[in-house]
């Protein structure tokens, strides 16, 4: 098949165009023909190495640097491209260019502009990839997904771990588990090996009153097990006043041996190079829209074959199937601290399993079988 993706989207982070990666390399290595559909005018900040055909309707619209008055502005310009966009592709589709048509990235808004074009009426499959929905924008979602039950080749795959349409009689709707994600260019070896000391990773942007980073060290130095393992923190602040606040805590801890800071931010190979330098990545997230979106992070461990702490909140229903690390509390110190004590001092002993179940995930979350859900 000839596979197009049809990509609106320009963010200097990334995610996106890794997710685009990641479908295109498994398109290849399945035998079909992935191409690139872009909008006029408009580049990536990666060279995908495949065709690109170009959409009319002007180019992407950037966010980037945006006030609010002008990001308001900015949206109306995206979603009247947008039907511009489907439109052109929707020609592509009648002359059969190609034979399906991928949004990797959706929202409800695109099928809002979905009901405005002529992309609805393709006689070509259109797979419109949701990264979850969560239960604010659900109401919205499931209007727009109701409008789209009589356009037969309009296709509406949500990536997520749980089921939160049981009730809703959406029969349009078809709920696909995500993929693991490893970064082009990494090596993985999937056999894990015990050395000290053991390095724990917690990185991500630092944001004053978001993470308790000061109390997850002190949680972290409580364990008493300093010639065992080490805290890897990254501390890049996102304002001025994060600045003065991480710098602090980097103060206070400055004479701690097993306690080492990463003082910039990272992007690219160099970010993929970070999580795969430690053995164990922390991911203390507390935002509750992780029940329902998978986390990037998350998935990059898995195909990274490392073990993790997370909290209650990130996609749960992992660490209930598979035993590939322990779930921490980050409300109460004095229990995450023997939570942290008891999973180093079980590390070793646990390793085999850790191994055997991160193997299993790999496999029950292969982007072959991710691809095979998405085409069919």
């Amino acid at each position: 098949m000839r596979v197009a993706i049809l990509e609106t989207v320009k963010t200097s982070g990334g995610f996106e165009q890794e997710f685009d990666r990641l479908i295109i390399n498994e398109l290849k290595k399945q035998g079909h023909e992935p191409v690139l559909f872009l909008p006029e005018n408009s580049t990536l900040p990666v060279d995908f190495k495949i065709p690109i055909e170009y959409m009319k309707g002007g180019q992407i619209v950037d966010y980037e640097g945006a006030g609010k008055l002008k990001k308001i502005w900015l949206s109306i310009q995206r979603e009247r491209r947008r039907i511009n966009w489907f439109n052109s592709a929707y020609e592509k589709a009648c002359a059969h260019d190609v034979d399906a048509i991928m949004l990797t990235t959706a929202t409800y808004r695109y099928l809002r502009s979905l009901h405005k074009s002529r992309l609805k009426d393709s006689p070509i499959p259109v797979i419109f990839i949701f990264l979850g929905v969560n239960p604010q924008e659900k109401p919205k979602f499931l209007e727009q997904a109701r409008k789209c039950q009589s356009y037969k080749n309009i296709k509406l795959k949500v990536t997520t771990l749980r089921n939160d349409f049981k009730n809703d009689n959406v029969l349009n709707v078809e709920l696909i588990k995500p993929p693991v994600l490893l970064p082009e260019g990494i090596k993985v070896n999937p056999v894990l090996s015990y050395k000290e000391p053991i390095r724990i990773g917690f990185f991500g942007h630092y944001r004053k009153g978001e993470k308790d980073v000061d109390g997850i060290i002190q949680a972290f130095l409580q364990c008493h097990l300093d010639r065992k393992a080490e805290l890897v923190i990254q501390a890049a602040p996102t304002s001025a006043e994060d600045r003065q606040d991480i710098e602090g805590i980097m103060a206070k801890y400055d004479k701690e041996s097993s306690v080492h800071f990463i003082k910039h931010k990272v992007y690219g190979k160099d970010w993929y190079d970070l999580l795969q330098s430690v053995d164990v990545l922390f991911l203390p997230y507390s935002n509750t829209r992780y029940l329902y979106n998978w986390s990037a992070v998350y998935f990059n461990a898995f195909a990274l074959y490392k073990p993790v702490l997370a909290t209650d909140v990130l996609n749960p229903e992992i660490l209930k199937e598979y035993r590939v690390g322990k779930e921490v509390d980050l409300k109460d110190l004095t229990h995450l601290s023997k939570q942290l004590y008891e999973f180093l001092h079980d590390y070793k002993k646990m390793l085999p399993t850790y191994e055997k179940e991160l193997q299993r995930i790999n496999q029950d979350f292969s982007t072959e079988s991710f691809l095979r859900s998405l085409l069919s």
